[in-house]
């Protein structure tokens, strides 16, 4: 058994019915249960509350390993194939998305081409399944139905700092891409506005217009179990995110109580931080404190008379 979480987020004046979940973190440990144990629940649910729209906010897998392993990387392909069957799908990139993280060769390389070749690829193969990334093309961050309006931050390499030293130079390179990226969000006018962004760790230093709702991931809510997630929803800290590396093989060194890891909507703030759907990587031995953590969270964006958040943890059978 292990625990689940869903939260709503009402807002008024938004018809597009929308659920978000981030950070799975497939790998070749995981992706079979995991999978099937995810779409069971995601397809029961989509359907009875009719989602027209499916986030997907980065790290999708945990290391480009996976799209060498054929076995595992098809079980991903699935996943999508068969999420895309219940609503449209919209990814963004994460930090495991474009690097090696496993044991290996390239520990610690980053090759984004891998990754949007392979996306391309899927994309080409499915219609409903949908990248945002300027680095696939001009506009291409940009999805637009007509009723809501979509930019996906797919962030540069540099947006992911490796050593604490080296932040004011991911927080310059964030601040000047998204001053780019965000006008074009707004530019066309009468449209739900939506930000999808991997790491929320800059937000607080770029100014964003209230009516674009931002939802991020990547900090795992500051991994806080349910019982304490209670307890402190005052305050935007988790008890460790995601911390910096050394420069012996980039082992994870933890932050203890990150700021920031957990964003909790405000109407002159309405930026939202996903709950990840994985707490330790598959590879950690700290995995074996799952079962206190949601191993599948999602996010519901709904229509209402005033804006509100509310969460609630369930049992999954795994």
């Amino acid at each position: 058994m292990a625990y689940g979480q869903e939260v709503r987020w009402v807002i008024p004046g938004r018809k597009r019915r929308v659920l978000a979940l981030t950070d799975l973190h497939f790998c070749s440990q995981n992706v079979g249960c995991k999978v099937d144990m995810i779409l069971e629940r995601l397809c029961e649910f989509c359907r009875a509350e009719q989602i027209e729209y499916i986030f997907v906010l980065g790290d999708l897998i945990n290391s480009l390993e996976v799209l060498r392993d054929g076995r595992t990387r098809a079980g991903v392909e699935r996943f999508l194939q068969d999420l895309a069957e219940l609503a449209p799908v919209l990814m963004i990139t994460g930090n495991h998305d474009i690097t090696y993280y496993d044991l290996g060769p390239h520990r610690g390389v980053m090759r984004a081409a891998e990754w949007q070749q392979w996306a391309k690829s899927l994309m080409r193969r499915n219609q409903r399944i949908r990248l945002l990334d300027a680095a696939l093309g001009k506009e291409k961050e940009i999805f637009d139905d007509g009723m809501m309006r979509v930019l996906g931050m797919s962030l540069p390499e540099k947006c992911y700092t490796m050593v604490s030293k080296r932040e004011q130079a991911s927080a310059k390179t964030f601040q000047a891409y998204a001053r780019r990226v965000l006008p074009e969000l707004t530019r066309v006018k009468d449209r739900e506005y939506y930000l999808l962004v991997h790491t929320p760790q800059f937000l607080n230093q770029v100014e964003l217009d209230p009516r674009i709702v931002v939802l991020a991931g990547h900090m795992h809510n500051g991994m806080l179990p349910p019982l304490l997630d209670g307890i402190t929803r005052f305050s935007d800290r988790g008890l460790v995110g995601p911390g910096y590396y050394n420069q012996r093989g980039r082992k994870v060194r933890l932050i203890p109580f990150a700021s920031g890891a957990r964003y909790r909507p405000r109407p002159e703030r309405p930026w939202l931080t996903v709950n990840s759907c994985i707490h330790w990587p598959a590879e950690s031995w700290l995995r074996v404190l799952d079962g206190v953590y949601p191993q599948l969270s999602y996010v519901v964006i709904e229509d209402g008379l005033k804006m509100s958040v509310t969460s609630q943890y369930f049992w999954l059978k795994l």
